[in-house]
């Protein structure tokens, strides 16, 4: 019912349309309305699009900057690390050296590791 009523407008909207001015100055408005909403929204939607392309090549170039300085910091403490260590050990193998003349110099302790928590069996208390 509601296809076959707008059938009918439009018929009695095209029927003639040629003939009178009024219908065919109605007609090129509505062609132009609707021409241009589709040009507004076809350029509403490409700035959109460049927008949220900028946005993300922006975001981009935060993140990979972030990177690069996290990496730089990391490189700088690793440094630190490593070079304080070295100056720890030339210290205590200078304090730790025995003469080489020294009999009373003990050879050095082997290390006794504490059992890992991995070896030792779990207490469940059932067998």
């Amino acid at each position: 019912m509601k296809i076959f009523l707008e059938r009918k407008m439009l018929m009695v909207f095209f029927k003639d349309a040629i003939k009178s001015p009024a219908k065919v100055l109605a007609l090129c408005f509505i062609a132009y309305f609707a021409t241009i909403s589709f040009v507004v929204f076809g350029l509403l939607v490409l700035l959109a699009i460049h927008w949220v392309v900028k946005e993300m090549k922006k975001k981009g170039k935060a993140i990979l900057a972030a990177e690069a300085d996290a990496e730089a910091a990391r490189i700088e403490k690793e440094k630190l690390a490593a070079r304080a260590g070295a100056e720890a050990k030339a210290e205590v193998k200078a304090a730790v050296t025995p003469a080489a003349n020294d009999s009373s110099a003990q050879p050095a302790a082997t290390k006794q590791y504490a059992k890992s928590a991995v070896v030792l069996p779990f207490k469940t208390g059932a067998r």
